[in-house]
Formats: structure tokens, sequence, C-alpha cells
């Protein structure tokens, strides 16, 4: 069950905490409690399934301006079975916003009701002025889509896709397999996405990389022991946890996108061979630095889209991508060598790599 929490930084005393799902009988409770108008309401749990799921298991955004906390919310559990918790399920798939000083609840924003695909918010949003005088909320969780909300008002300004998106309509059932794309090891995994004022366009590095799911009988998913993996899918096996059959298209790749701030078209994109995974990095030089799970990494013109240099540089790239200044010269280090049981990367030591040129 998902939580956050804040800490002093001195003392490491819980200053506030709060539920991310509802808190029911039970549960511990380990500081003072946010205030919340999170209620049972919105979960129709059948008996034997616990209210569950709803993790943080990514970074916050925080407004320094305004003090608000953007606390992205994860899947539901179990997974993939939403019969035997009916409802919206909230706050999962969600952003919420909480007051950063005193954990109270102050909006949330659902990107994903009812999740049955584990298409968690599994990044944290960006908040920016875009050239048409915006104030902008943009994030793109595992779902396929980027979402560009005003802050003005709060409002939807748009969803745009940014990979490939099939067959996400259709139940999953226990006596057949269903095929989707994106699946849960697809869209854009933990990093943001990247926003350059210059072009005023916001970069989506995703993965494209469909499942494919057969549910267990709700007696099996309600006599699960606690503790236990617990996804509702029949064919679960701990080293391939996104799917038997995930790989078994033979395919995965990836999409980089440019979509204009303001209005959520896309300007241009580019295919890779590899789910993009790692940061994407736009500079003040008009170039976007991004890599892939194959460990290859580039550089693009912002603008149009260009691919300017590549090279294979280490093992699979699915984390930072930063930039900046030594001996009077711009250096970019690239953390490279991810390696999980859950993806079929070539194995690699880890390593930072920088690139760039000789300073004074």
């Amino acid at each position: 069950k998902g939580h956050m929490y804040a800490l002093d930084a001195k003392t490491g005393k819980i200053v506030w905490q709060f539920f991310l799902v509802p808190k029911t009988e039970g549960d511990i409770v380990r500081g003072p409690l946010g205030t919340t108008p999170l209620d049972n309401s919105t979960w129709k749990n059948v008996p034997g399934a616990p209210i569950s799921g709803g993790g943080a298991w990514t970074s916050t955004t925080l407004d320094p301006a305004s003090g608000l906390l953007y606390v992205p919310v994860g899947n539901p559990a179990p997974d993939y079975d939403n019969s035997v918790r009916q409802g919206n399920n909230l706050f999962t798939g969600s952003i919420v916003v909480l007051d950063a000083r005193t954990g109270a609840y102050k909006n949330h924003f659902q990107l994903v009701p009812r999740d049955w695909h584990d298409w968690d918010v599994s990044n944290p949003p960006i908040l920016i002025k875009t050239r048409g005088g915006k104030r902008l909320m943009a994030v793109s969780p595992k779902d396929g889509h980027l979402y560009g909300f005003d802050l003005a008002d709060n409002k939807l300004l748009y969803r745009t896709p940014v990979t490939r998106i099939e067959n996400v309509e259709e139940p999953f059932a226990v006596d057949k397999d269903v095929h989707f794309c994106p699946g849960a090891g697809g869209g854009e995994e933990w990093n943001s996405p990247g926003y350059d004022p210059l072009t005023n366009l916001i970069f989506t590095g995703d993965a494209d990389w469909c499942t494919t799911v057969k549910l267990q009988t709700t007696q099996e998913v309600t006599a699960s022991a606690p503790g236990q993996f617990w996804t509702g899918e029949r064919t679960f096996n701990p080293a391939d946890v996104f799917g038997q059959f995930a790989r078994s298209d033979g395919y995965w790749g990836g999409w980089l996108h440019a979509v204009d701030a303001d209005t959520g078209v896309w300007k241009w994109r580019l295919k890779s061979n590899y789910p993009i995974m790692g940061a994407v990095t736009p500079t003040a030089g008009g170039l976007v630095f991004f890599g892939d799970m194959g460990g290859n990494f580039y550089a693009i013109d912002a603008a149009t889209g260009q691919k300017l240099w590549g090279k294979k540089i280490g093992g699979a790239i699915g984390g930072g991508v930063i930039t900046y200044t030594a001996n009077g010269a711009q250096k970019i280090a690239v953390a490279t060598g991810y390696v999980s049981p859950a993806f079929p990367v070539e194995i690699r030591r880890a390593k930072i790599s920088i690139l760039g040129v000789e300073g004074d």
C-alpha cells in the first residue's frame, strides 16, 4: 500500500505521512497524517482482495514557489485483474498534489483510472512555462501518452500518443491470452520528459514493447497469501515480471517524440531499435542527447530531429544523462550498464561515461 512521507533532514523524524490509497483497519501509522478526502468509495473490492497498490516508486516534483509537491502514484493491485477491485481505485494511476510542509491534500489528476495493464504513473511530472504563456504540467506514464495540463484551471489540454497503442480496450480473461501494447514494460518508464524552451518542444523517450496476459480465477486471486507476488496473472514468473509472453513476438523498440508544449501536436519523431528508458536531455545549444537499451548514445538536432552523432558506448542506458561545464568545456555524463532480469539486455559492467571536448 503506497505512502508518501516527509522526513526532517537533520533527525530523520517523520514530519507527515500520506496514504496514496485508502487507509483501512490495521494499517500502520508512523507519523502525523496529512488531511485527505480519500475514502473507500472508488474501491469496490470483493472479499479476500484488500485495497493495495499505489506505490510511489519514483521521484517527486517540488514547486518551490507554491510549496506544492507533485507525487506520481503507481498501479493498483492485483495488477491485471480489476474485476476484484471495481471502481477508479483512487489515487492509483494519478499525480497527487500535496502541501509539502503539512502533507495536506490539494488536488489530484488521475491519468489511468481502474488500471488493468500495469500502467504506473512511473515518472515525476515537469512544470514549465510554455512559449504561449501557459503554466503547464506535462507527464508521460506507462500507458504510452503524453498529458499536458493547464495549471491555471487544472484542465487537460491534450493526450498525445507517443508509442504504439494496440488492443488496450479488450478485457483480460482466464481462458485466453490477450496481447496489448504498450505492455507493462512499455511507454515512458522512470525518467521524465525533457523540455526545450528554445523550440517549445517536449521530448519523450518511450519503450515500444507489448505484453500478453492470461488471468487467474477470482478464487486463485483471493487465495494469495500476504507478501506473495499478487498480479492476477496466471503465467507469472518472477524472472519475467511483465508476462510470460512479453517477448513472444520477438520485438521491442523505442520512440523519441518531439511534441509542441502548447498544442500537444508532435513535430517530429524517431524510431529506435531498442527501448528508450534513460533520460532525454535537451541543451541550450540546440541538441538533444539520449540513449537506448542497446547501449547506443545519440545527439539529435532539437528543431528537426536529424541525427547528428551516434555511438555504442557501453551497456544498456536506463539512467541519467546530464550536461555540465568543466575546464571551460561542455561535458555529457551518461549512466550505462543497466541490468535487470525483467529486460533482455546485454550484461555489461555499470559505469558512467563522460563525453565532450577538451577544456582550457
